[in-house]
């Protein structure tokens, strides 16, 4: 019988300790056997490192020297998975809850789908109705252009079929070895949002799809790290610093300035206007590090 596939689980944490313990108890439970679970700790200030040690040391943790971001963070996990000899890595957040077959699940799916280079399970909300889907995949919509989310609707029988989809948010992803090395890593000029839809981007560019696996399950208590930490201004200048890169790579200024009008009309709407200036702010620099950075970053061979 041949050898399973050797699986490193990549979950990154920041702060939030009950969190990230609810979550590696979780993974730890899983019945797939060649699996190696390893925390990336964002410079946390909680003692995190120090439980997770205590209480699952077969758990390996390593700890990044300050806030690396999403995309930084998932890098550090990444390397160090490929370096020991992974198959394939997933990258996970640290604010979910799995079934024990889905690592399984996912597994079976890729190695049955050789063209896949990634693939994500269907997403419930753990908060509330835990049957109603937080996500399953996200596609192009052309007004206002942006990538949408398929987000927060009823569970049903569309959703029990497997299907390539564009896009995958990584709140949990699957990712094969050699797309991986045909890809890149994410790219750390996002620090965090798009980062995900860059690399799903990027990901098909090299000629890989990426799966809607909805036999593989979770509950995902939904952007704890970011939504409880980042102040309000901050969260907006990053959304805009991360828009004008990911717009100015993959689609064009025009779709960009179109969806910053859009942007400014809904915020308006919402009487929101102190999130228009961090938003403009954060599109400027970015806007300017794209013209002075335009390749792509974050390859195997360093940033």
């Amino acid at each position: 019988m041949p050898q399973q596939p050797l699986i490193y689980v990549i979950v990154l944490a920041w702060n939030h300790l009950d969190e990230t313990l609810v979550t590696l108890e979780s993974l730890l439970a899983s019945d797939y056997e060649r699996a190696r679970f390893v925390v990336v700790d964002n410079a946390s200030t909680d003692d995190t490192p120090a439980a997770i040690r205590a209480r699952f040391p077969s758990v390996e943790v390593l700890e990044a020297p300050s806030n690396l971001g999403i995309s930084g963070g998932y890098n550090l996990g990444l390397k160090h998975a490929l370096g020991h000899g992974a198959d394939y890595a997933v990258v996970a957040n640290n604010d979910l809850v799995v079934e024990p077959a889905m690592l399984s699940n996912l597994v079976r799916a890729l190695e049955a789908n050789p063209a896949a280079g990634m693939a994500m399970p269907k997403i419930y909300h753990y908060f509330g109705d835990r049957t109603r889907l937080w996500c399953a995949g996200a596609a192009w919509r052309s007004f206002p252009p942006d990538v949408k989310m398929l987000l927060d609707v009823p569970d049903g029988p569309q959703f029990d079929v497997q299907r390539e989809i564009d896009f995958a948010p990584s709140c949990f992803l699957m990712i094969r070895r050699a797309a991986l090395e045909k890809a890149g890593l994410f790219d750390t000029s996002y620090f965090f949002y798009y980062d995900d839809w860059d690399f799903s981007a990027r990901l098909r560019q090299a000629g890989y799809a990426i799966l809607f696996v909805p036999g593989a399950r979770l509950w995902h208590m939904v952007s704890v790290s970011t939504q409880k930490s980042a102040k309000p201004a901050q969260w907006w200048r990053v959304f805009g610093q991360s828009a004008a890169i990911f717009y100015s790579r993959h689609s064009s200024l025009l779709a960009l300035l179109v969806f910053s009008l859009w942007f400014v009309a809904r915020e308006s709407a919402r009487g929101q206007f102190g999130r228009i200036g961090p938003y403009f702010g954060g599109l400027a620099r970015g806007l300017l590090a794209r013209r002075q950075n335009p390749g792509r970053l974050n390859t195997l061979s360093g940033q």
